[in-house]
């Protein structure tokens, strides 16, 4: 389902589609100096952000899928570090052994995945959060190589021993990087997105508050012309200066 976030932006776009058809019902009555507002420049800019807002959701499409991959491939990423700390304590080897593992599952289990936030340089909030993920690769990869150098751990449990463990940090790393790769066409679609509906003046929000302005000049406040154009409403989902 879509977030009332999105849903926000696609109903931006069809509430501008909605003021053009209104003012365009206005003929030779709506004449504006201003450039931005003109009919037949609102029209190009409706245009515009439709296809650029299809172009986050075929993005969106081919990210999210990768996302909910990784966020599956190190789901029991925590319960795993915990069943090979008890192993280690179990397997005979000496306290600094078991001492060494401890670190490492300690740097994993504090390593907290937080959701991601979005900004303007990276829209789709992945900087922060990435980072939680590096970490847990490479502490979970420093926690196999000390267990790996270990000859007496061998524990009864399959998905606690080493083979089983590399095979899951080499997926989870794989999974980490296929992230990396698909957030880069899709940030890169919601930033042309939301520059063409939120930047000031220029954008989509902006241009229809003015036009929306614009009628109540010509018509007046009480006019049934202004209150036609009035009860749509544009909100401005994402800064940008």
């Amino acid at each position: 389902m879509a977030s009332t976030t999105e849903t926000g932006h696609a109903k931006n776009i069809a509430n501008l589609k909605a003021l053009n058809e209104i003012i365009a019902g206005f003929g030779a009555d709506y004449a504006p100096s201003n450039p931005l507002i003109q009919l037949a420049a609102m029209q190009t800019l409706y245009t515009t952000c439709y296809g650029l807002q299809g172009d986050v959701n075929t993005q969106n499409g081919i990210y999210q899928p990768i996302e909910n991959a990784r966020i599956a491939s190190f789901k029991d990423v925590k319960p795993t570090v915990r069943g090979v700390r008890s192993a280690a304590k179990s397997s005979g080897a000496g306290k600094s052994f078991v001492a060494d593992v401890n670190a490492s599952v300690n740097k994993v289990l504090g390593v907290r995945i937080s959701k991601a936030t979005p900004t303007e340089g990276d829209p789709a909030g992945t900087s922060a959060s990435q980072q939680s993920y590096d970490n847990t690769v490479n502490n979970f990869d420093a926690l196999v190589k000390v267990c790996g150098a270990q000859p007496m751990y061998n524990p009864s449990k399959v998905s606690l021993k080493v083979p089983a463990l590399t095979a899951k940090q080499a997926a989870m790393n794989l999974a980490n990087n296929a992230v990396k790769t698909a957030v880069v066409p899709y940030n890169t679609a919601l930033g042309k997105r939301n520059k063409a509906m939120y930047k000031s003046e220029t954008g989509l929000v902006d241009v229809a508050a003015a036009a929306k302005n614009e009628v109540r000049s010509i018509y007046g406040f009480s006019s049934a012309e202004f209150k036609r154009v009035s009860k749509l409403q544009f909100k401005k989902l994402v800064k940008i200066v």
